[in-house]
């Protein structure tokens, strides 16, 4: 066989298989494209790998063969974009926060936005049943910051003036939040188990509301520096009252 033959083989041969790869990415690609999804831009039982094609140009916080975690931002609120796997399966997925931050409950609005009326008020939290999924959502208060003064302000010759002002005005309050898909097959799976628990990574736990961060107070000393307390430390107002 000739050089030039060999040279319009070969150049043949890899216009093929460029466009064999391309083929392939273009079906995955399009198949995606047809909306109905489970969660973003994915379906249960999604391999590791295929979820990473669709979250491409997002940078991987943390990788492990059964875990996916990204820093991502809803509604201005910043999170950790998390993925579960078992056998290279996809089988939840959803939101956590990445530290307590004013507006964490905007999850839960979102949710209730989205889907309506939950459908179980949860102890800690509200749940969906929808076709293919469970949804769960729970905000919850994780730090308070009392601010300490040397002085009391009141009213004075302006009380007839001044708006009331707040009794907790010298508190801020910051919360946690939660937002979680699960593959229904999966939590079905779950309710057969005899200790569930025992089937669920560390971020599967946060991510079914089973972990969650413990709750502080800071309080700043006018001649120190600000102190934080595990707010379980801190007497009860019941306590407090006795």
């Amino acid at each position: 066989m000739s050089i030039t033959k060999l040279n319009s083989f070969f150049g043949t041969l890899i216009i093929l298989m460029l466009f064999m790869g391309c083929s392939t990415f273009y079906n995955i690609v399009s198949e995606d494209m047809q909306g109905n999804y489970d969660f973003r831009e994915v379906r249960w039982g999604y391999s590791q790998e295929r979820v990473k094609l669709l979250e491409r140009g997002k940078a991987v916080f943390t990788h492990t063969p059964d875990l996916l975690v990204y820093r991502s931002v809803i509604d201005q609120v910043p999170v950790y974009l998390v993925y579960t796997f078992r056998d290279n399966k996809l089988r939840a997925a959803g939101y956590i926060t990445q530290k307590p931050t004013t507006n964490a409950k905007k999850l839960v609005q979102k949710c209730i936005d989205k889907l309506g009326e939950p459908s179980y008020e949860l102890t800690n939290g509200k749940m969906w049943e929808l076709p293919k999924s469970i949804v769960y959502v729970d905000g919850y208060s994780t730090h308070t910051r009392a601010r300490t003064s040397t002085y009391q302000r009141a009213s004075g010759v302006l009380e007839l003036i001044l708006k009331e002002r707040p009794e907790d005005a010298e508190i801020a309050v910051r919360w946690d939040g939660v937002l979680t898909y699960i593959d229904r097959n999966y939590y079905r799976e779950l309710s057969e188990i005899e200790h569930p628990l025992l089937d669920l990574s560390y971020y599967e736990k946060r991510l079914f509301g089973i972990l969650k961060r413990r709750s502080t107070t800071s309080v700043r000393n006018p001649t120190g520096p600000t102190i934080t307390i595990p707010s379980q430390v801190l007497p009860s107002q019941e306590q407090t009252d006795r």
